[in-house]
């Protein structure tokens, strides 16, 4: 059976008053302020959303409107094709005007020919946003030749910025050939009194930005243009120090797009006090209720607490934290232990640092001492050969073991560079070649990158010795090549052969002897290596092996980058 978890004096006083005093009055005054919050909020957006859906429909069915108009008269070619007369103007201005009245909302009508030459305007003089000089490539003529089959909307403002006007066009064609435009141009001020008829402010612009009509301008930027922060943005949102709810849809394709919003800025500072207010007054009630209790538990509950705490910092890893506690004799005594295991601890830990330092680097050194005498011993018997045969090769490889052996027993660096570690191999694959002659033939590749990078000492001639041993068998000529790169953040090393290979039980023991913690084989080198890799990095480094009878064997010898400055 499971025990309850025990609680203090303190916290047994606290639950007691908030359970049957501060609770139910505060949820009751809470459950009240959400209620009237709630139905604020609904009645806000429902209002918004409302006046986005008013507007927004009025304004659709204007365009479309005027749309079916132009889509009957891109086919009147004869208007911009042949000389108007009298009579064909004015039908066509009764013919606007009717459609003005009917919709509700009054547009000039602008007639151009494939020059961009006015035939018919409503106005004795086009716009200036319908007559640059560049007319072609910019502004709703550019829509328009890109897409000689569509319906053009472009929102533009005359050269003062004063006022912005609706333009909605298409191309006149003779066939499928574009031989002129039409375009209806609606000035923002016909849609003013219709923003004034709901209580949600307005704002609509096309897909670039460019602000049509608007009774709000918190939300516009330096060019007049729709800000791009608040261009996708619903609900409530903050602008300029106020609060407003915004709701957005699209019109007409999503080249027009219609805002309207709500500043709830007073309403959001209303409830702020009264919820401000409230929390006074609970803090107050709470603060009378708990004195009492809180005044008789606080000394005898402080130095359990510093306690408590402090062992919190050691499950958390801080053993730099001591406590100081004064008020009773068996307190202190707690405090006192405390410190002196903190003390313990801490000085256990570096003794296990220190002895773990002094294992690996023991262990290093005993796996790189056993790599030296069994080649020193075949080298000393090679040159006692060719002392009789040719002196002059045994004297070079004299001076060759000279220096692999003064290599090999340098205390001074544990680490040394690409460079130099190649060295020492090719001394010592100078007197392996010396000594097979044209039997044995080897290649060096290793990129200049990874020359000045660092490696443990005496680490790729162990690879080589490998192949001798596996290599030769009844071969009459041993080749070996050998490769270093860099591969991302680690350093690969690849000795290949073309040898005997390893037999099949010989290579699974071998690999055997790698994935093991201790070494109970004969293999001595290879083993070395990957053990001294691993003592000595942290990751999925060491040597793998790969052997095929009668095809040769591949070492792969991987260690991560890093220069002996790090």
């Amino acid at each position: 059976m499971e025990k309850n978890k025990p609680v203090s004096f303190k916290d047994n006083m606290y639950r007691m008053f908030l359970r049957y005093a501060v609770a139910p009055a505060f949820g009751i005054a809470f459950a009240g302020v959400l209620i009237t919050f709630g139905f604020w909020g609904y009645s806000t957006i429902d209002i918004t959303k409302k006046a986005n859906e008013d507007i927004g429909g009025k304004i659709v069915r204007t365009i479309e409107g005027y749309e079916q108009a132009l889509i009957l008269m891109e086919t009147c070619s004869d208007l911009v094709t042949k000389p108007i007369d009298r009579v064909t103007r004015v039908s066509v201005f009764e013919d606007v005007y009717k459609l003005s009245n009917k919709l509700g909302y009054k547009a000039k009508i602008y007639i151009f020919n494939k020059d961009y030459v006015p035939v018919i305007m409503s106005n004795q003089e086009v716009p200036s946003y319908l007559k640059n000089e560049s007319v072609a490539n910019w502004g709703i003529f550019r829509l328009m030749n890109n897409d000689k089959d569509a319906t053009a909307i472009k929102v533009m403002q005359d050269m003062e910025g004063q006022s912005s006007s609706l333009l909605i066009g298409r191309t006149i064609k003779d066939g499928k050939e574009a031989v002129g435009y039409v375009v209806f141009s609606i000035d923002s001020s016909e849609f003013q009194v219709l923003l004034t008829k709901v209580s949600s402010q307005t704002i609509i612009a096309d897909t670039y930005g460019w602000i049509y009509l608007a009774n709000n301008y918190d939300f516009s930027d330096n060019l007049d243009r729709m800000s791009r922060e608040f261009e996708t943005q619903e609900g409530y949102i903050k602008c300029n120090g106020k609060n407003f709810y915004m709701e957005s849809s699209s019109m007409m394709d999503d080249r027009l797009r219609i805002y309207t919003v709500s500043d709830v800025s007073n309403q959001l500072a209303a409830f702020k006090w009264v919820g401000l207010l409230l929390t006074m007054m609970f803090v107050v009630i709470l603060f009378s209720l708990l004195k009492g209790a809180d005044k008789t538990s606080a000394e005898s509950t402080r130095d359990i607490d510093i306690i408590a705490n402090a062992f919190e910092q050691v499950q958390e890893g801080n053993l730099d934290n001591y406590i100081s506690i004064c008020s009773s004799k068996e307190f202190q005594t707690i405090g006192n232990s405390y410190n002196l295991m903190i003390d313990s601890l801490k000085e256990q830990i570096e003794k296990n640092k220190e002895m773990i330092a002094h294992m690996a680097f023991a262990q290093i050194k005993q796996l790189e001492s056993q790599i030296n005498p069994h080649f020193l011993f075949n080298t000393l018997e090679n040159i006692r050969i060719m002392c009789k045969l040719d002196t002059a090769k045994a004297d070079k490889m004299i001076v060759n073991l000279s220096s692999i052996l003064r290599y090999s027993i340098s205390n001074a660096e544990e680490d040394v560079t690409v460079r130099q570690d190649m060295k020492n191999t090719e001394q010592y694959l100078s007197i392996l070649k010396m000594r097979f002659n044209r039997r044995f033939r080897y290649s060096v590749d290793i990129e200049e990158e990874v020359m000045d990078l660092a490696i443990p000492k005496l680490l790729i001639q162990p690879l080589i010795e490998n192949a001798i041993k596996y290599g030769f068998g009844d071969k009459e000529v041993l080749t070996v090549k050998i490769r270093g790169y860099k591969d991302g953040d680690n350093l690969v090393f690849i000795c290949k052969d073309d040898g005997t290979g390893i037999e099949e039980e010989t290579l699974k023991e071998l690999k055997h002897t790698l994935a093991s913690p201790k070494n109970r084989s004969s293999h001595l080198g290879l083993y070395n290596i990957h053990k001294r890799i691993n003592l000595k990095y942290k990751g999925n480094y060491g040597v793998a092996i790969e052997s095929e009878p009668d095809k040769g064997t591949t070492l792969t010898l991987t260690l991560p980058v890093y220069r002996k400055s790090n």
